[in-house]
């Protein structure tokens, strides 16, 4: 078995929606519900709705709704799939999947005019 094809194997297993094991497609539906600002140092409540498209036989990963310019990364791990974003701006975002369970990371490192305006985000996401 490769390695995609074991990721693709354990994502099965752990996540809430059943997910067949041979699946190499898999869709992540992600809400974050909270978000902290390091500027304000700060958390509150959010509502931010992800959707991922990831492929792990061809390791490639797609924003469902994101911004078409920017570039994407998979990074699979032991314990944790996460994407990576590169927006034209050159700022990054990434969106950390624990392949255990648990709260998944949405951070974003984005820019407001020439500022940057960092924010990070914890909820939960779904395969199916």
């Amino acid at each position: 078995m490769s390695h995609a094809r074991a990721i693709a194997a354990a994502l099965a297993l752990v996540v809430i929606a059943p997910v067949p094991v041979a699946a190499e497609e898999i869709l992540f539906k992600c809400f974050f519900d909270g978000m902290c600002d390091p500027d304000r140092m700060k958390c509150e409540a959010a509502g931010l709705d992800v959707r991922f498209k990831v492929d792990t036989e061809i390791n490639t990963v797609e924003r469902l709704g994101g911004e078409p310019t920017s570039t994407f990364s998979l990074i699979l791990g032991d314990r944790a799939l996460t994407v990576l974003e590169i927006p034209f701006s050159g700022g990054t975002t990434t969106t950390t999947i624990p392949t255990g369970g648990g709260w998944a990371v949405h951070s974003e490192n984005g820019f407001n005019g020439a500022d940057i305006a960092p924010k990070q985000y914890f909820g939960e996401c779904t395969g199916i």
